[in-house]
């Protein structure tokens, strides 16, 4: 077993256990940084707040990506602190307990309790959402997130070890906290959103076609259908529908046909895909690792 190989598994056995408490964890101090600067800021030109959105990015990919790779190199040869300074980085750039246990909170038959914690996951209004749109936002979140919080970051690791992993999970938090198409961040969260975008790109594909083994004919007809509609999103998105055949639905932005709308089993459901599909990037993950002796950073 390679040093990178055991890094997974130690870091995988962290996330079982589940998420370091908040003083202590890395994304949450990138969070905090980001929302110091973006309540510092002065709302400006459109190429000025575009410009501070770069800046911001490369300042936050040098605070936290350069100290972690001089302190990588300089314990290279301690084995034991250079697999655990891995690992503790690594579980930080990445989450299946955390996503598994969101989308259970929403396994909920009463109605105002199933809002309030659908409302934790998603960044749409859900005051006037029916149960079946609330289950369809759970469900959603947690197809979506089946790219962002599991298969890209080990998609980079694979590449690029964990410098890699975390450089994604800095720009994904970007993504998440200023990536929105509004007035306060069109222009300030712009770059943020296209490199998520890009590197999103191939592992969006990637979980789509994990996905495909499940219903392969019903998932390739609505991707071809739908996928088009959100760069990334839709191909786990259309998918998820595909697979569980109902109806997914953001009010005012897009709706996959299904059979039925979304039911308490359908999240239920949803849950054993995210499992079934983090097992099997898992063992892909591995496969080429020890194959091709990845990633490169080692």
């Amino acid at each position: 077993m390679n040093n990178e190989i055991l890094v997974l598994v130690i870091a995988l056995i962290i996330d079982a256990i589940g998420e370091y408490p908040n003083k202590i964890h890395p994304v949450v101090w990138i969070g905090k940084v980001i929302d110091f600067f973006d309540k510092k800021r002065k709302r400006r030109s459109k190429y000025i707040e575009f410009f501070e959105g770069v800046l911001l990015f490369i300042f936050l990919s040098i605070i936290f990506l350069v100290p972690m790779i001089i302190i990588l190199k300089i314990i290279r040869n301690e084995v034991i602190i250079y697999i655990l300074f891995q690992a503790f980085f690594l579980k930080a750039s990445f989450s299946i307990g955390s996503l598994v246990r969101h989308v259970k909170n929403c396994e909920k038959e009463d109605i105002n309790e199933l809002r309030i914690n659908v409302s934790k996951i998603v960044s749409r209004e859900v005051k006037n959402l029916d149960k079946s749109h609330l289950y369809s936002a759970a469900i959603e979140s947690g197809a979506e997130n089946i790219v962002d919080s599991i298969v890209s970051p080990l998609f980079y690791f694979l590449i690029f070890g964990v410098p890699g992993a975390f450089f994604f999970r800095i720009v994904n938090t970007l993504d998440a906290m200023i990536g929105y198409r509004n007035e306060r961040y069109e222009y300030f969260g712009k770059f943020s959103a296209r490199m998520d975008d890009i590197l999103n790109f191939i592992p969006a594909r990637l979980t789509g076609l994990i996905l495909s083994i499940f219903s392969p004919r019903r998932v390739f007809k609505n991707l071809k259908k739908y996928a088009k509609l959100k760069i990334n999103g839709m191909y786990t998105i259309a998918s998820i529908s595909a697979i569980l055949d109902v109806t997914l639905e953001k009010i005012g932005y897009y709706r996959i046909e299904g059979g039925r709308d979304c039911t308490l089993k359908d999240v239920s459901k949803t849950i054993k895909y995210i499992l079934y599909t983090s097992v099997i990037w898992l063992v892909i993950v591995t496969v080429v690792m020890v194959e091709y002796g990845l990633p490169w950073w080692s």
